[in-house]
């Protein structure tokens, strides 16, 4: 529903209201509201200027400059709009200037647009159509000095044209003007309205439905200034009034009848509605009007009414029990506060009250089955009622004619009581029935209690009703038992729900200011007493109308989305927000919105805060669904699709895998060829150390010589034998430590300078024994030579010295020297062995005539070893071996080098 207001345009979709304005608005209340073919909604204020509703934002017309507020006009798809000499045609669409009428008139009174006609009031009657002008009349002589400001609405057959302050009108049809008295007085028109199919008038004080044709009127809502009236398509109905604010009125089927007493409780007797009050009267209300046929004196609420038909007598229940007769005459008053009463037969009637209950005579000529239970219980015998339930409160009574049984609900349970005058309890599942409504329909009696648990009784037997599903029993504020209806009254609500059908209908919407106090249904209308008055609803089917609910807009990271562009959004298009759109048709009116998410538990969503914001979601599909009062059937669904990250989908997977395999494919590779390569080293190392070991056997060999141990002991025994002891001591010294020394060596692997220099100088004092001095050596060290810390490879010199010393030395004839030199060149030591023998092309000569397969056990043994020492030790050992000759070319000797890097 949009309204103009003095705030400007306000919308209000059933439970807030909102306003649009614009702050350079030179007026913002304004009239003539409308929506066009492209959903946008139009009023105009009262300077003239025109406003239009798009996108949620109030828009202003580029529009000429205005003459003043009349009302503008949409045909088709053209927004019209007067002008000082024309009416303006805009293109809806564009909202361009596309033409303009032209228009001769000196002064404009009104416009009016009905359909594709116009009607423009001037000092005559310009009719315009299919945008030309058709006619143009002249106004009756009276018309336009007393028409000073003019309504227009259309009619069934016309135009209904009529004025603030004058008390007739003109029926204008077939371009002729019917003038028409108008039956009212004291009031000002204010506006007109075609609505329902009926013409109306707004006024002052209040509306009134006119039909033209009989010229007839009927007034609606008096002492309210009304200005206009609309009906929605809901078939609901708006009227706004200048003081009173809105009205709401589902149909104009209703009557309210308003009372200065609040009322209370209803009974119909003989087509005659009794009405009581909370300040202890009576009404009779016909031909509309509320008539007092009773006023108490303590001013004690009305209970129950009863209106015995026997004996046309009504019974009340106030402070006392009283009664009326025919005449409208109390002649009767008892001091019971009774509760509720009912007809037995044309003599008794029952009665709960809240010491006693039991039945009532009403006449006293009459014979009934009853009256041996009234007698049987009259401890009086002048009394004309008896006590049958003693010492409990009577909360309810009602008779079963068919059972002949009399039912009392009482606080101790439920009982009944038979011609015979038997009382018998009724217990459900023997268990006491506490009840505190009884009613009777036919053969059956209904019950209820406090928690709206509804039971069905027939006889003694019992069985509970199921309260329609649709019923929130925390929503019930009071239920009405009457005949076979239970009538349940909400803050907003009446329904009737019928016991026997078991079918539930809504009767009335109701505000929720007014307090129902009871129902009645008699031929097809419903009297419903209030405190603020009567009202008379006819029953019809009533049509609940569904409230209305859309998808207004989706977002996407706080951006609007196409739609199509929802089963394709990417990992972090993750915040969703839908905003709906939800009206309901009555105001204020209760209605369950609830979604859920992918079948997950329902949630109730906010109608007021119509958006539902969703975000950091993971990537898949999802399904939204909205639900509206439990219809699951019409469910409304949103479907959506956010794609995975590109490193979770199936290529990216797939290559990512591959690359992952290969990977740790070519590293398990990798780490097998490093194990091969280490085990490989392992391996090689294990074969340097074996054969490292056993070139270090070879040099022991080598240095281990059985010539040299022959020679050796030979010269041990010619000492011995020449019996020179001491020599002998002494060389045997000499021996004994060189053995001891050679097998330490094999323990060791280097050695220092000088422990190596102490196992030659021990080796050549032997051998230079065997050559009876003639041979000669010396052992020099540089002074760039630490010989306590520099070391060598064990047992590396010693087998060159040996080689020297029996391959060449010892076939020279003369003098024999012996050179051994340790010095440092650059970062090299270098052991230089030098002698002056016959040289190695002699000696292997000569080794060749003794022994013609000999091969050089030591130096090859020596050779190989130090090729493994610089393997096994990363070492860069050389051995340079040089021969010597003369300068006549004849063998002078052999110089050996060994070059070993000095660690630093």
């Amino acid at each position: 529903m949009w309204f103009a207001t003095e705030k400007g345009l306000c919308s209000f979709n059933g439970y807030t209201f909102q306003y649009f304005s614009q702050n350079e608005m030179t007026s913002k209340a304004g009239s003539c509201i409308q929506q066009d073919k492209f959903g946008r909604i139009w009023y105009e204020n009262f300077d003239g200027y025109l406003y239009y509703i798009e996108n949620n934002s109030l828009k202003k017309l580029n529009q000429k400059k205005s003459i003043g507020y009349f009302k503008f006009g949409l045909i088709n798809n053209q927004l019209y709009v007067i002008n000082e000499k024309a009416i303006d045609i805009y293109d809806l669409k564009k909202l361009q200037l596309k033409k303009s009428i032209a228009i001769n008139a000196k002064e404009i009174k009104t416009l009016f647009f009905n359909e594709d006609t116009i009607y423009i009031f001037t000092d005559k009657l310009i009719v315009i159509k299919n945008d030309k002008i058709q006619s143009v009349l002249d106004f009756p002589i009276d018309f336009l000095d007393n028409f000073n400001s003019i309504l227009v609405e259309k009619s069934n057959n016309g135009l209904l044209i009529a004025s603030k302050f004058t008390k007739y009108y003109y029926h204008f049809i077939d371009n002729k003007f019917h003038k028409k008295e108008l039956n009212i007085s004291n009031t000002i028109i204010q506006n007109l309205s075609w609505c329902n199919n009926k013409n109306w008038l707004c006024t002052t004080n209040g509306i009134i439905e006119l039909d033209v044709a009989n010229n007839s009127t009927t007034e609606f809502f008096n002492g309210n200034n009304i200005s206009y009236i609309y009906k929605t398509k809901n078939n609901n109905f708006w009227i706004s009034t200048l003081t009173e604010g809105l009205f709401f009125i589902e149909d104009f089927n209703t009557n309210f009848i308003s009372s200065n007493e609040s009322l209370t409780s209803l009974y119909f007797g003989n087509n005659e509605l009794f009405i009581g009050t909370k300040n202890d009267k009576i009404y009779s209300f016909q031909n509309n009007k509320l008539n007092t046929i009773y006023t108490g004196k303590e001013n004690h609420q009305i209970g129950q009414l009863f209106f015995d038909t026997f004996n046309q007598q009504l019974f009340f229940t106030s402070s006392k029990f009283g009664l009326l007769n025919k005449d409208k005459k109390l002649t009767k008053e008892l001091a019971i506060a009774v509760k509720n009463s009912c007809a037995i037969d044309p003599k008794y009637i029952s009665f709960a009250a809240s010491s006693s209950s039991g039945i009532f005579k009403t006449n006293s000529n009459s014979k009934s089955e009853w009256d041996f239970v009234f007698s049987s219980f009259n401890q009086n015998k002048n009394s004309e009622y008896n006590n049958i339930i003693l010492n409990a409160k009577g909360k309810a009574t009602a008779y079963n004619n068919k059972y002949k049984v009399i039912y009392y609900a009482t606080n101790n349970g439920l009982y009944g009581v038979s011609t015979s005058g038997k009382i018998f309890e009724l217990k459900l599942n023997n268990k006491s029935l506490i009840v505190t409504k009884l009613t009777s329909s036919k053969d059956k009696i209904y019950a209820c209690n406090n928690d709206l648990n509804i039971y069905e009784i027939q006889n003694q037997s019992i069985k509970e009703i199921a309260l329609d599903k649709n019923i929130d029993k925390e929503s019930v504020e009071k239920y009405i038992l009457k005949d076979n209806l239970l009538f349940i009254i909400t803050n907003k609500y009446i329904f009737e729900y019928n016991l026997s059908s078991k079918k539930l209908r809504q009767i009335i919407h109701i505000n929720n200011n007014i307090e129902v106090n009871d129902i009645v249904l008699k031929n097809n209308n419903y009297y419903i007493s209030a405190d603020r008055g009567l009202i008379i609803k006819k029953m019809e089917n009533y049509f609940r109308p569904n409230p209305f609910f859309k998808i207004e807009a989706l977002k996407v990271n706080n951006k609007n989305i196409d739609s199509l562009r929802l089963n394709d959004l990417a990992y972090n298009e993750n915040n969703i927000q839908i905003k709906y759109q939800f009206l309901s048709p009555t105001p204020f009116e209760d209605h369950e919105l609830i979604y859920r998410i992918n079948n997950s538990p329902w949630q109730k969503a906010n109608i007021l805060n119509t958006e539902i914001v969703l975000n950091s979601l993971n990537y898949g599909a999802y399904t939204i669904e909205f639900v509206l009062n439990s219809d699951y059937k019409n469910s409304k669904k949103i479907n959506f699709t956010i794609n995975r990250p590109f490193w979770l989908q199936l290529p990216f997977i797939l290559c990512a895998s591959l690359l992952l395999i290969g990977f740790a494919y070519w590293l398990y590779r990798k780490n097998i060829a490093k194990i091969e390569k280490r085990n490989q080293l392992a391996l090689d190392k294990i074969n340097l150390e074996k054969n490292v070991n056993q070139s270090k056997l070879k040099a022991i060999k080598s240095q281990m010589n059985p010539h040299f141990f022959y020679n050796a002991l030979n010269t041990l025994q010619s000492y011995i034998l020449s019996n020179e002891k001491k020599e002998a001591i002494e060389y045997l010294s000499k021996f004994s430590n060189l053995t001891r020394t050679i097998l330490e060596m094999t323990e060791k692997d280097w050695i220092t300078i000088s422990d190596e220099i102490k196992t030659l100088t021990l080796y050549l004092d032997i051998e230079k024994a065997r050559f009876e001095d003639d041979l000669f050596y010396s052992i020099k060290v540089t002074k760039e030579i630490d010989a306590e810390l520099t070391k060598i490879p064990s047992m590396l010199i010693q087998p060159y010295v040996e080689n020297a010393i029996k391959h060449g030395l010892l076939h020279k004839s003369d003098k024999k020297n012996l050179t051994i030199e340790f010095s440092k060149i650059e970062e090299f030591l270098e052991i230089k062995i030098d002698d002056n023998g016959i040289g190695r092309q002699k000696s292997n000569a000569l080794n060749q005539i003794k022994n013609k397969n000999h091969q050089s056990f030591a130096t090859n043994a020596l050779q190989n070893r130090i090729d493994l020492l610089n393997q096994y030790n990363q070492k860069n050992i050389s051995i340079e071996i040089i021969d010597k000759y003369t300068i006549t070319e004849q063998p002078s000797g052999t110089t050996v080098k060994i070059k070993i890097p000095i660690e630093q």
